[in-house]
């Protein structure tokens, strides 16, 4: 089942004391940035050299993956110089393209691969490392109260939610919620800020605030077309930086079964009952863009063992690894994937494996709802 761990899982590729925060006095920090292939880097300040970067302990700095080896390198302090050792890795320490064979002398910005991971190395002054520390603190607080606003999965019950989160930077512009608005009706959205970044990130934190403690009076949160027409007049695009979003918004009848729904510059979500499949969009513009503009508004019945599949289209807006741009025809085929208790983090490895290498171009928001 994702949760809120699931969102660091990708992050977490080395393990180190916490107290390598600081290196020994001098004017001098060395560092690695450790380079995930889809998730922000992690800083690493090295400690009192030498250190060896290997699979399991006693290595300091502990890679995970069975393409590296025990002892895979040395790192070692010659005067104020870095020099990597290859430690007669299986798999080999590489500088760029070039396989290390020797004692090797780092340059500032030198790209190193350890087995599938890939690193970059760094010298700094202190006080330029210690703003960037600070700075890296501060975005990481603010990706976790970002992550902290997202639902719980809901295992039982009239609707079951499951999702997969993962964001292309450090702070994203996707936000997503649902909840039971009164006795019988479940509410759900997706939205999707233009950008990335800090803006669209407090931007889409904002919006989803607003939904989840339905803070717009006069609305009635039971009809999406409302909902969006108030949305429209509270975020307009010259107060909030130029921004704007689109929106999935969907209220869920449990008595009647009735799902009733509007969509402002989103794509379709996607309702499945057996062998067949119900594109659900309705054309009003993106959030923020006009004012004042009628929304529309449609109904869908929705079966028994329905799933409802509602994402980003950053889930299906890739580069595969022949070099042709996925449509959204191509991640409809991958649905049923999405359909069990793990289905949306396993649609995400899917996409993840069809995706030339290298970070993703958006955020990956899918969310998957079940109406047993």
């Amino acid at each position: 089942m994702p949760s809120r761990d699931d969102i660091t899982e990708e992050t977490q590729t080395f393990r180190a004391p916490s107290d390598w925060a600081r290196t020994a006095a001098g004017d001098v920090v060395h560092l690695l940035l450790l380079l995930p292939e889809n998730a922000p880097p992690e800083r690493l300040a090295l400690p009192s050299l030498p250190i060896i970067i290997g699979r399991t302990s006693p290595a300091d700095i502990i890679l995970e993956g069975g393409t590296v080896s025990r002892r895979h390198c040395r790192l070692e302090l010659h005067g104020d110089q870095v020099v990597l050792t290859d430690l007669g890795s299986t798999n080999g320490t590489y500088i760029g393209e070039t396989r290390v064979e020797g004692p090797v002398i780092l340059e500032d910005g030198a790209a190193i691969s350890i087995g599938a991971h890939r690193l970059r190395y760094h010298r700094r002054a202190r006080d330029e490392t210690e703003d960037a520390e600070a700075m890296d603190q501060e975005l990481k607080e603010a990706s976790q109260y970002v992550t902290s606003i997202l639902p719980a999965p809901i295992q039982s019950g009239p609707v079951e939610a499951r999702w997969h989160y993962q964001p292309c930077t450090r702070l994203g512009g996707d936000s997503f919620g649902y909840q039971m608005l009164d006795s019988r009706h479940f509410s759900m959205f997706l939205l999707d800020v233009a950008g990335h970044g800090t803006g669209a990130a407090l931007h889409a934190v904002s919006v989803a605030n607003v939904l989840r403690q339905q803070m717009m009076p006069s609305v009635d949160f039971l009809e999406p077309a409302s909902v969006l027409r108030a949305l429209n007049r509270a975020f307009p695009m010259a107060g909030h930086n130029e921004l704007f979003f689109t929106i999935w918004y969907g209220v869920y009848d449990i008595v009647t079964r009735v799902l009733t729904y509007a969509s402002a510059g989103h794509h379709a979500a996607y309702l499945s009952a057996g062998p067949g499949t119900i594109a659900l969009a309705t054309k009003n513009p993106s959030i923020g863009i006009m004012p004042d503009r009628d929304v529309t508004e449609s109904r869908v019945a929705v079966p028994p063992d329905s799933t409802l599949s509602l994402f980003s289209d950053g889930v299906f807006e890739i580069v595969d690894r022949d070099g042709r741009q996925w449509s959204i025809g191509d991640l409809s085929r991958l649905l049923p994937l999405a359909a069990d208790e793990n289905g949306p983090r396993r649609l995400y490895q899917q996409v993840r494996a069809v995706a030339r290498p290298g970070p993703m171009e958006d955020d990956f928001s899918f969310l998957s709802f079940r109406f047993p």
